[in-house]
């Protein structure tokens, strides 16, 4: 999609120093949108960048001088660290633009991009640096991250700076930038989006399908773009399909027609047998009802319920989903009809065996951080006055440790009537001390002692004692000696305990494991609620969902119910 207005203020003589495109209805601004085609990069100059891949003002500034040297015809491949450096650069990449006659405005007519702006930009001699996401300059630059909307000022340079979002630029505004032009993108209407799909198939029932499709997600996508509504109906026109029987469209969704008897008879006959379209024995056109219809939408329900709610949000792969809940069982009807080569499903009403969605692969992380995981859930969805009964540790009177709180079981806070439960509310942040504590009890409790400090690891002698206890009364010297043996074993597990502690807190306060708090950030498991500068009191929130933390619980052999105030039904 393009737009009007930015294409008008990029062709102007006078191109605005900074331009703000916001696009909350789209994931990303289309390449038309804000940058030339990808064949005319040659002769504009304009460089596109994105600050997700660029995470670092390294990689953002070297790209930057880099991606223009290249339109101006000699690349520069510098390691830009500072902003003085970058201008310095681009001062010299413009230099050399002149010599060479690149600046000129002397681009190659037919050479421009579908909206102009290659041509605007190459005959004026206006660099145009486009960065998307935008909302990422703030944790790649730092708090003086303004300087870049400045660019052309500062560089003292004919040079715009287009930054796109989906964040609006009062929620981003940075302090001393200048005001920049607004471009607001459309968003594309439902209707508009159903059509500009339809060239995608032949296949009659495609335009229905796309209306179905379309309705169910009508409020969950009131004004998206093609883009959620192709990926959606990618996984789900291979299952609304399925059923159908042969028809002479089968073509259309890649299926042969099946094999007849015609390829016995001779090729007199085969001629003689053959329809209008010149197909020896097709089948016939397919005829659409309305209880084709209502079937087709009906055994469809199940599978469009389940895009909904993971191939929607990018959890689960369009190809991996239509494979999973693709019918693959057929009558023995249609096993030689399968056999043959071709997919033909068996006819609508017959029962269809059970089909699950994917799950997505599972997140490798090291033991440590796994727990911290299963802590962090916990932190956020059980109150703090529940940590003592949840995860308290005491000195029993046989001086071992367990848990405080006696009996646990799963879920056992109440939630009072008219209150929502917090599992509905979402995750609350917690402080980075209650996380350490909550990780320090799990991981001594659960976590693989090794064998010196593993009190279960009975000696011979210990483990032949126990089993014949209480000893025999024939001999009070066997019976001393018995005693002072179960003695010396209480006494080694109690300093086993000990140490097994001290191991527990000298990991909890190690810089490895508080190392691993950043990592689960970028992974999307935990998120810093508090400023990035505070440093003493710092707030986190466990992003992570209930089946994450439940699988990691599971291979940790931790039973996660046990640790949640309210039990998850």
């Amino acid at each position: 999609m393009s737009s009007p207005l930015l294409t008008t203020l990029l062709a102007q003589p006078l191109v605005p120093p900074f331009i703000y495109v916001h696009h909350p209805h789209h994931p990303t601004p289309s390449l038309s949108l804000v940058a030339p085609a990808a064949a005319s990069s040659s002769t504009a100059r304009v460089a596109t960048l994105d600050a997700i891949e660029h995470h670092t003002p390294r990689l953002l500034y070297s790209s930057i001088v880099a991606r223009l040297s290249r339109t101006c015809g000699h690349e520069v491949e510098a390691e830009i660290k500072t902003f003085d450096a970058l201008a310095r650069a681009l001062r010299g990449v413009f230099a050399a633009a002149k010599a060479t006659g690149n600046g000129k405005g002397k681009g190659k007519a037919g050479e421009a991009s579908a909206d102009g702006l290659g041509d605007a930009a190459h005959a004026h001699g206006v660099a145009i640096i486009v960065i998307t996401k935008a909302e990422r300059l703030r944790s790649v630059l730092g708090p003086r991250w303004a300087a870049i909307t400045r660019l052309g000022e500062l560089a003292e340079l004919p040079i715009t700076v287009v930054l796109a979002s989906q964040v609006p630029y009062d929620t981003l505004r940075p302090l001393a930038a200048p005001e920049p032009v607004h471009v607001a993108v459309a968003p594309v209407l439902r209707e508009a989006a159903t059509v500009a799909l339809l060239p995608a198939s032949p296949h009659p029932l495609w335009p229905r399908f796309l209306d179905l499709v379309g309705a169910a997600t009508a409020a969950l996508l009131p004004a998206g773009p093609p883009l959620d509504l192709a990926y959606l109906a990618d996984a789900l026109w291979p299952i609304y399909v399925a059923p159908l029987p042969p028809h002479r469209e089968m073509r259309a969704l890649g299926l042969e027609y099946p094999a007849s008897k015609a390829d016995t008879d001779t090729d007199a006959n085969a001629v003689a047998n053959a329809d209008s379209d010149g197909e020896p024995d097709a089948p016939p056109p397919l005829e659409i009802s309305v209880k084709l219809l209502t079937d087709l939408k009906h055994q469809l329900a199940l599978a469009l319920a389940a895009a909904i709610e993971s191939v929607l949000p990018r959890t689960v792969g369009a190809a991996d989903f239509a494979a999973a809940m693709h019918p693959t069982a057929v009558p023995a009807a249609d096993a030689d009809a399968h056999a043959r080569g071709h997919a033909l499903a068996r006819p609508l009403g017959l029962p269809r065996p059970p089909r699950n969605v994917p799950r997505p692969p599972a997140i490798e992380l090291p033991t440590a951080a796994r727990f911290l995981v299963v802590a962090a859930y916990c932190a956020s969805y059980n109150p703090a006055k529940s940590d003592l009964r949840l995860f308290g540790r005491g000195v029993g009177a046989d001086r071992k440790r367990k848990r405080g709180g006696g009996t646990r079981r799963a879920g056992y806070g109440r939630t009072r009537v008219g209150k929502v439960p917090q599992r509905l509310l979402g995750p609350k942040p917690f402080p980075l001390d209650r996380l350490l504590a909550l990780f320090a009890a799990l991981y001594a409790e659960h976590a693989p002692r090794p064998e010196d400090l593993d009190p279960s690891a009975l000696s011979d002698d210990d483990d032949a004692a126990l089993r014949r206890w209480p000893p025999p009364s024939t001999s009070s010297v066997n019976t001393a000696a018995v005693v002072a043996r179960l003695e010396r074993r209480r006494a080694h597990e109690i300093e086993a305990d000990e140490q097994w502690e001290d191991v527990v807190d000298a990991l909890t306060m190690s810089a490895k494991l508080w190392a691993l708090i950043p990592e689960l950030e970028s992974q999307g498991l935990l998120r810093r609620v508090s400023p990035v500068d505070r440093l003493d009191n710092v707030q986190l929130r466990c992003e992570a969902d209930y089946e994450t933390a439940k699988t990691f619980a599971k291979e940790l052999r931790i039973t996660l119910d046990e640790y949640l105030y309210e039990a998850t039904l």
